[in-house]
C-alpha cells in the first residue's frame, strides 16, 4: 500500500456517510504507520477538529464501482466528542488539545 491511499482521502462511516478526511499519518520510530489524524466537523473547514484514531480503526474497502474506500465504525458526531489534537509548528508535531477544564467545561480534577 501506499501512504496516498489514505493521506487527504475522506473517511466514511458504515451506512457510506462521510465523516471526516485524513490530514496526517503518524508513524513511529521504525516508520510503521500508528495513526491517523482525521479533520472532523464544522464546513468548509471552519470549524473543523481534529483527532487522532488508530491505524487499525479504519479499514480500506473497495466499492461495488472498483474504488478505495476508507471505513471507519463510527459516526461523525462520534469522532466530534473524540478529544482532540492541534499540530505545533515550532515542534512539528501533534498535541492534545488543552483540557477540557480550560475550555470552559468542569472536571472533577480542576473545579
Amino acid at each position: 500500500m501506499t501512504v496516498t491511499e489514505w493521506y487527504k482521502q475522506n473517511v466514511y462511516d458504515p451506512q457510506n456517510n462521510k465523516i471526516g478526511e485524513i490530514i496526517d499519518v503518524l508513524m513511529d520510530k521504525d516508520g510503521k504507520a500508528t495513526a491517523l489524524i482525521i479533520g472532523v466537523g464544522g464546513l468548509l473547514g471552519a470549524g473543523e477538529r481534529d483527532i487522532a484514531v488508530p491505524f487499525h480503526a479504519i479499514e480500506l474497502k473497495t466499492t461495488k464501482d472498483n474504488k478505495k474506500h476508507l471505513v471507519m465504525n463510527a459516526t461523525k458526531d462520534h469522532l466530534k466528542n473524540a478529544k482532540g489534537f492541534k499540530y505545533d509548528r515550532n515542534a512539528m508535531n501533534w498535541i492534545p488539545e488543552e483540557s477540557a477544564g480550560t475550555v470552559g467545561r468542569a472536571t472533577p480534577n480542576n473545579r
